[in-house]
């Protein structure tokens, strides 16, 4: 018996929390693969990124053209209302971008795999910037990313994992299932994975609105 055939005998119905949570964790460790997949293409994308543009800064021209207007936008609907309201507007724009990201995996898994380039591209450019401007990238994340970030990048990770899974078995379906009963087992993994996504992405949104910023703006007041 496989480890998908033994998720499909696992109850489904209106169970609690133990039982969901029991779900979940199978589900990450049958996908294993998958996760460590979306988080190499993460960080080739990092890693390409903080080359590029450490060799060249005339390419921060191009990514603000491309990236920076569309941030500042958000930044400015987060955090110019209550704090309260912004970390709703965060939080659901993170959830509809992880759900995008998830859903259309059906085209191959190719947004997913763009997803897991370009977030991991954002974050070497912003690194780099960092690097060039004297202030020392490694302590800024520690109290500008690591807050939020270690409940929003598990999210991003789940998610484009379960993106890259259903495109490649929308082409090669499970080892003994047909391409309905592969969707219909993905959907199934998708369905119990987003309730924990959301919550990952809901405690991210109020770390990254009511705290990292009194992080960052008391790591900026120190000398380098």
């Amino acid at each position: 018996m496989s480890c998908s055939d033994i998720y499909s005998d696992l109850p489904h119905g209106g169970e609690g929390g133990i039982i969901l949570l029991a779900r979940f964790s199978f589900i990450l460790r049958d996908n294993r693969s998958w996760l460590f997949l979306s988080c190499s293409f993460f960080a080739m994308g990092y890693l390409l990124s903080f080359n590029a543009l450490s060799r060249d800064p005339e390419l921060f021209k191009l990514l603000e053209e491309a990236a920076i207007p569309f941030l500042r936008e958000l930044g400015e609907l987060v955090f110019s209302d209550n704090l309260l309201t912004g970390s709703l507007i965060l939080f659901a724009h993170n959830l509809a971008a992880s759900l995008q990201i998830i859903l259309l995996g059906f085209i191959l898994g190719i947004p997913a795999l763009f997803s897991a380039l370009a977030n991991g591209s954002l974050l070497g450019a912003f690194v780099a910037r960092m690097a060039q401007e004297g202030i020392m990238p490694l302590q800024f994340l520690l109290v500008g990313i690591m807050p939020h970030g270690i409940f929003e990048l598990p999210a991003f990770f789940i998610s484009a994992a379960l993106g890259l899974k259903m495109g490649y078995h929308i082409v090669f379906p499970l080892p003994g299932r047909g391409r309905r009963a592969t969707l219909g087992h993905i959907l199934l993994e998708i369905r119990d994975c987003v309730p924990f996504i959301a919550l990952l992405l809901a405690i991210a949104a109020l770390l990254e609105v009511f705290v990292t910023p009194g992080l960052v703006r008391a790591f900026l007041q120190q000398p380098f």
